[in-house]
């Protein structure tokens, strides 16, 4: 006779079973090569963003939060392509609060995500985090935009894409205040004109409220004041009022560590966003570097990680290891050490990283990119279909930590 005892027991292991089975989730990638170490694809460190996995936990149990990740970059995230697959897959997961920050991109000339625009036919100035010389205040974005225009129109629009609805009830316009700033008014798509929210703001930002999702807002300059000469915007944070993921990204092409804490503006602005984690991916334009230095690169991680950190201290945070790739039709040699110094770094520093250097499958692994047509011709950007298997790869990660931490949660 089976003792009842062990029944009980028994039965205790498969309920836990049971529940931990239902609390785990399954993300397939549509497409997986021979070349990669899928095996290896998830968060390192993830313990040390355990506050990360434990929201997405309260998310999917009782769909009553709003989760807001941070993802900072070069040109390998200013098209989007693989936060947007990320942001999608998630969204679909946990939920869809919104399109999230937005720059204005192309009215500074530079190529922007297909799933929003930003038009205007007046004359702006930008300035980018990588300029050599700034000349104006950069904002969260990365980059802004700068009229003395009275009169001028910014029209931003949002697109629905993979049964994604972007539209939104909310738009908080990032932008400079002061006496010598023109007045803004913004309107909806039936020509309704919105009134800021009258909560308390911060210096840089004003909200508006919609009554009705709308995917087309249009901001204008007014002059109310002699002593009022221009306006700067830095962007806008677009929210639809539902619980799920926010995910925001800003990628700035040639981007490198030092280039986001040229500014104090841009390092204080990300705590607007009140980030549950930044993912931080740069890398590639470092290793362009004939003499790398992994001491200086080393340091220049660490200012910006801290500066992050005083902006956000609550907010852990995941450093990304950048794929191989040519650099003038040769194997990018200073990869390896670029990914050695973000693993060292993350090690020191107690934080969770994703080695996506390794799990693209290493050095060398640009001629297997390059022959399954993964790579650009360029040799050092990837494809449009690269990028999404990068996106894939990193939802997955994100999942399979989840999964380990939902396995061990108390």
């Amino acid at each position: 006779m089976i003792n009842k005892h062990i029944c009980v027991l028994w039965a205790t292991l498969l309920i836990s079973f049971y529940i931990d089975a239902q609390d785990t989730l399954v993300y397939n990638i549509p497409k997986v090569y021979n070349f990669e170490n899928i095996q290896g694809d998830t968060i390192a460190n993830a313990q040390f963003a355990v506050t990360f996995f434990e929201k997405l936990y309260a998310q999917k149990q009782r769909n009553n939060q709003k989760i807001n990740i941070l993802h900072i970059g070069d040109s390998h995230l200013q098209a989007d392509y693989i936060t947007h697959t990320t942001r999608v897959s998630l969204q679909k997961i946990f939920g869809n609060a919104g399109r999230g920050f937005v720059s204005p991109l192309k009215i500074s000339k530079s190529n922007e995500p297909f799933n929003y625009q930003t038009t205007s036919s007046n004359n702006w100035k930008s300035t980018r985090c990588v300029s050599s010389k700034i000349s104006q205040s950069i904002g969260l974005g990365g980059m802004s935009i700068k009229t003395q225009d009275s009169n001028a129109l910014i029209q931003l629009k949002t697109y629905n894409t993979d049964s994604m609805d972007y539209s939104f009830n909310k738009i908080i316009l990032y932008h400079t205040k002061a006496d010598s700033t023109y007045t803004i008014q913004i309107s909806d798509s039936s020509s309704n004109q919105l009134f800021p929210s009258q909560q308390p703001e911060l210096p840089y930002r004003s909200t508006f409220l919609i009554a009705k999702n709308k995917s087309i807002v249009k901001i204008s300059t007014l002059k109310t004041d002699t002593i009022q000469k221009s306006f700067t915007f830095f962007g806008a944070l677009l929210e639809n009022g539902n619980s799920g993921i926010l995910y925001h990204c800003v990628g700035i092409n040639g981007a490198k560590y030092k280039d986001y804490f040229k500014t104090a503006d841009f390092c204080n602005q990300t705590s607007s966003l009140s980030p549950d984690v930044i993912l931080i991916s740069l890398g590639t334009n470092e290793s362009f570097q004939k003499n790398y230095n992994s001491e200086k690169f080393y340091k220049e991680i660490d200012t910006l990680v801290s500066k992050l950190y005083i902006a956000n201290p609550n907010a852990p945070i995941i450093l990304t290891t950048p794929a191989n790739s040519f650099y003038y039709h040769h194997i990018n040699n200073n990869l390896p050490l670029i990914r050695q110094t973000i693993i060292q770094y993350a090690s020191d520093k107690k934080l969770a990283y994703w080695d996506l250097f390794s799990i693209t499958g290493g050095e060398k692994s640009a001629v297997l990119w390059k022959k399954a047509n993964l790579l650009s011709k360029d040799g050092i950007h990837y494809s449009k279909d690269g990028y999404i298997h990068q996106g894939n790869l990193l939802t997955k990660a994100i999942i399979n930590a989840y999964n380990k931490y939902v396995s061990i949660r108390q």
